[in-house]
């Protein structure tokens, strides 16, 4: 141990009296005081070496001591490393940052954005959607809640809704947004001289001022659907009130739109020809609502879905919505991208012809409809879609919890009650009056014999032709003769509105966001270009439709909504099979998006942009 001491002091003694050259340091030539300091050294001895002591260490240690004395301080900062990751990733976690831009490709070009004119084209609607606020928002798809409203009350009759605006909504100039400007917008967007497309949605809508933040709607009839046509976009009136009708679509302020929304124009670029390349939106600093966490959005035009993908895939954007089910596969094969789930107000629906001879017996009708196996629709259309049960696409039914094969034998039983028989020498089902023999076991056919023939009428998309062909594969096993007729999708519509000769009608009927049935299921649509493809025509149908529209409660809205789909059930007009399903397909650096987003229209997908971010920062928890 002594010998150890030993050591160490002649090391120390290295260190700080080392001189160079063993010449006599200037330091400690002998001198008056010197003596008195070593006195005071030993007594008050020094406990941190100071820094002209410490620079010498290299040229007193041996190459030895100079690793061991490397090694040491090299563990100690590891070790004060480690400790600080452990605290941290046990303290802190990483947080959303604001920040950052994301780029997104668009089929099509922007030509008029502008909440009037928006709803014809989707370019226009998903810029208007992020540049403009509306006295009302969408929310999980088909909801509305208050945006610049703060609060709403309806009257007893339900024909008069008091308003009152938030007072810290700005437009991006600056200016206040006032009654003024909700009343204006209200004017010009039922003024037929406008040609705005909520013209027919706000025909009957009057508004009365009555201060700054302050307003009546007044309806001619009650209308729970109000509430959706209210999500217009607000226009500034300092802007446009000296913008005459005649003028509106070739304003300046179309193309450089000042609204009330979470992001504003920067900037934009067009070719030679005047088409628009791409649009650039940075953050609205001033947002009266949640403040999103990216800086900018720019969205980039192609002509078509192709050169879309091939961007994506290449890395030159970012994200692209709406991507069939088919080429999800293929995009996302990429680690770099991944994909959300995007469901519109949409269903795939069998639209059985009532007026047909055969489909005018409603036991056949049901037999039909128990014999459809949904989750072979579902795997048709890629595995991405949702079965359904009913006319409102986003209404959560429980299936019966039967099998496939209890199903197609009470569908079998169904069509005996209605007189079309198995016979011994067809496959094919055939009436019973025209059969010949008896008892049934016995019964044959004969070439006067009426077969069991069905007809599926589907537009030239690759998606419907799949689901025709599941339906026909599974009436085959109920002994039916099934047809499968692939038509031109304009062709075909125009005939199932106006001929009206279709039997069986595969069809996408996509409601409006607050899922309206008037236009599908009404009685009077069953005539003329209505879109009442089964030609149902049923007084109870009509009634729930109309009292539907004078709910004004959210319980009110859901008990005249089960009425409706249980009136039009009860008539079996047609097979509700699923929810189709689309791909927003984007890069992983992106994060923040639902996995499952739920639109009333496509730009809907942007009201969950407060969520989304790129960038990220340490916080504690």
């Amino acid at each position: 141990m002594r010998a150890i001491l030993a050591k160490i002091r002649v090391l120390f003694h290295r260190i700080f009296f080392w001189h160079e050259g063993g010449k006599q340091s200037s330091e400690f030539i002998p001198n008056a005081g010197h003596d008195h300091a070593l006195v005071l050294h030993v007594a008050e001895p020094s406990k941190i070496p100071r820094w002209r002591q410490l620079r010498y260490v290299s040229h007193v240690l041996n190459i030895k001591e100079r690793r061991a004395l490397i090694a040491a301080a090299l563990v100690f900062a590891l070790g004060i490393a480690g400790t600080a990751w452990a605290i941290s990733t046990e303290r802190m976690i990483r947080v959303p940052s604001n920040g950052g831009r994301m780029i997104e490709a668009v089929v099509g070009a922007p030509k008029t954005i502008n909440p009037l004119y928006a709803a014809k084209s989707d370019p226009d609607q998903d810029l208007t959607s992020l540049v403009y606020a509306g006295l009302f928002r969408r929310t999980g798809g088909t909801g509305v809640v208050p945006d610049i409203v703060e609060r709403f009350e309806w009257s007893e009759n339900g024909k008069r809704l008091r308003l009152e605006l938030r007072k810290d909504v700005r437009f991006h100039d600056g200016t206040p947004l006032t009654s003024d400007d909700v009343l204006f917008t209200i004017h010009v967007a039922k003024n037929p001289a406008w040609r705005s497309t909520y013209a027919n949605a706000l025909r009957d809508v009057n508004g009365e001022r009555i201060d700054d933040y302050t307003l009546d709607i007044v309806l001619k009839e009650p209308d729970i659907f109000i509430l959706d046509a209210l999500t217009i976009g607000i226009l500034p009136a300092h802007i446009w009130l000296d913008i005459s009708p005649g003028n509106a679509l070739l304003a300046d302020a179309n193309i450089r739109p000042i609204g009330a929304g979470p992001f504003k124009i920067h900037s934009f670029r067009k070719d030679t020809r005047g088409v628009m390349l791409a649009y650039t939106l940075e953050r609205y600093e001033g947002y009266h609502g949640i403040q999103p966490f990216l800086s900018q959005i720019e969205f980039r035009y192609f002509p078509s879905k192709e050169q879309a993908e091939d961007a994506l895939r290449g890395g030159r954007v970012d994200a692209l919505a709406f991507v069939e089910s088919g080429s999800i596969g293929r995009l996302t094969g990429n680690e770099r991208l991944t994909y959300a789930t995007i469901e519109l107000p949409q269903e795939t629906i069998a639209f059985f012809n009532l007026n047909d001879e055969l489909l005018k017996n409603s036991k056949v009708r049901q037999a039909l409809a128990l014999a459809v196996d949904r989750e072979l629709v579902v795997d048709a259309q890629a595995g991405i879609s949702t079965p359904v049960y009913g006319p409102y696409p986003f209404d959560d039914v429980t299936p019966t919890a039967s099998s496939s094969e209890e199903r197609l034998d009470a569908a079998r039983a169904l069509l005996a009650e209605a007189g079309w028989v198995q016979v011994m020498n067809s496959e094919v089902r055939i009436r019973k009056d025209t059969a010949q023999g008896s008892p049934s076991s016995t019964m044959s056919a004969t070439a006067s014999s009426t077969e069991l023939v069905l007809t599926i009428s589907v537009p030239q998309v690759a998606d419907l032709i799949s689901v025709a062909q599941v339906l026909a594969r599974r009436w085959s096993l109920l002994g039916a003769k099934v047809n499968v007729d692939v038509a031109d999708p304009d062709q075909l519509a125009q005939r199932a509105t106006r001929a009206r000769d279709t039997q069986i009608l595969v069809w996408n009927v996509r409601l409006n966001p607050s899922q309206d049935l008037y236009p599908v299921w009404w009685s009077g649509n069953a005539k003329g270009n209505g879109l009442n493809l089964s030609n149902l025509s049923d007084r109870n149908v009509d009634d729930a439709i109309e009292a539907l529209r004078s709910a004004t409660t959210t319980e009110a809205l859901k008990a005249a909504r089960k009425t409706l789909s249980n009136a039009i059930l009860s008539r079996d007009p047609a097979v509700f099979l699923t929810r189709p399903a689309y791909g927003y397909v984007y890069s992983s650096d992106i994060r923040g998006v639902s996995d499952r987003l739920e639109l009333g229209t496509p730009s809907d997908r942007f009201l969950d942009i407060p969520n989304w971010y790129v960038k990220t920062r340490w916080a504690w928890k």
